[in-house]
């Protein structure tokens, strides 16, 4: 064993590695960059089985919208777990610009799988910091010191060397997907002790955990922090039992700080809409690094749609800026109101909007709350919690 928590891989852990990223997705499109000079291309969505015609697509951008920044700039720093990947704005390069840490899935350590977002993310004027914090063999009890130790370095080599945009710390935002949700809950809970900024905001998105592990208490968020967690109505991987423990327990954060949204899968038109578990991914090959031990399952299903731009895109947009300015999301969400237009199918139907609560008991319930697992995990299953069906 390895000081990263590297360990041999076992026959169990890859089945449950596998499990967590076949999902039931069709691929309908992809997005992809310039692969010289890292200039954006334009990003559509088109149908590749002929199936479904698109007079009934979502209202949602058929290219890239206007960005202040033409192009990105990517550097990968270190080797194994502890490894990072920095994306930064250019074209024209900023001074200073804000930092998103964005967590990747389990064994999702690919950024090609969120190249689309980290896309977006850089030419709209942020920092993407993408810690690896695992390789196949990595312990989860690792993930968070290993995320922790990129996160920590990254902000070092941003902030003294000339060729990068120095990172302004008091912008330093966190977004989560899967076991990167719950890692990002974790990491607020102990940047202190990590050695990292405190994050103005927090964003879960489908958070589970990958093995139970004791702590950190969640309470020591400080109550300032925006946070935002999400669930899927067809999420089968995670549920949302994991999801409702992060946003029950940072009991410092008040009300109007913290928002639940359940985002719900729209069939109306093609492509259909789906909110499951890889919703927020949307493939951009140019960012491929021929890594990650599913990734041609990853890419495949990674396909970007109105759930990205109109949907996550847009409420971690909105959370990040309000955040940047002191506001609560109350204030700059309108009490979540902005987080439920997702646009229109072309025949003038409204896309299904999402759930969007206070409280999360006010939310119907993923059946089964705790997905589809292949390892017990006690703390999770001893005492379940109350079952409503999405479709009662």
């Amino acid at each position: 064993m390895r000081s990263d928590g590297s360990q041999r891989p076992t026959a169990c852990t890859l089945a449950v590695v596998l499990i967590v990223f076949v999902g039931e997705r069709s691929v309908w499109g992809q997005t992809s960059v310039s692969r010289s000079s890292g200039e954006a291309a334009q990003v559509a969505t088109s149908p590749r089985d002929g199936g479904a015609a698109l007079e009934t697509e979502p209202a949602c951008p058929r290219e890239a919208p206007s960005y202040p920044h033409q192009a990105f700039r990517k550097f990968e720093i270190g080797t194994g777990p502890r490894s990072y990947w920095i994306f930064e704005p250019d074209k024209p390069q900023p001074a200073r610009a804000p930092v998103v840490v964005l967590l990747h899935g389990w064994q999702a350590y690919n950024p090609a799988a969120y190249g689309a977002w980290i896309l977006h993310l850089t030419r709209s004027g942020r920092i993407v910091v993408f810690p690896r914090y695992q390789d196949v063999s990595t312990r989860p009890a690792a993930f968070l010191t290993n995320a922790g130790h990129a996160v920590r370095d990254s902000l070092v080599v941003l902030a003294s060397s000339s060729k990068h945009v120095r990172p302004d710390l008091t912008r330093v935002v966190f977004l989560g997907h899967s076991a990167g949700g719950n890692i990002a809950v974790q990491l607020a809970a102990t940047a202190h002790q990590e050695g990292v900024p405190s994050p103005v905001a927090v964003i879960a998105l489908m958070p589970g955990e990958v093995s139970a592990e004791r702590g950190p208490d969640l309470a020591t968020i400080p109550p300032q922090t925006l946070l935002v967690v999400t669930v899927g109505e067809d999420d089968y991987i995670v549920g949302d039992h994991r999801a409702r423990q992060i946003f029950a327990r940072p009991t410092s954060i008040p009300a109007a700080r913290k928002k639940f949204i359940l985002y719900r899968s729209d069939l109306h038109g093609r492509p259909w809409l789906i909110a499951d578990h890889l919703a927020p991914t949307a493939a951009a090959r140019d960012f491929d690094t021929a890594e990650a031990p599913f990734r041609g399952i990853q890419m495949r299903q990674a396909r970007l749609d109105a759930l990205d731009r109109a949907a996550l895109w847009r409420m971690a947009d909105i959370t990040f800026e309000a955040a940047f300015h002191g506001q609560t999301l109350d204030d700059a969400a309108d009490r979540g109101a902005l987080f439920l237009n997702l646009g229109r199918w072309s025949d003038g139907r409204p896309v299904t909007p999402p759930i969007v609560a206070d409280n999360p008991d006010d939310v119907p319930r993923i059946i089964p709350p705790n997905g589809l697992r292949l390892l017990p995990i006690p703390s999770l299953t001893a005492s379940p919690a109350p079952e409503t069906s999405l479709h009662d």
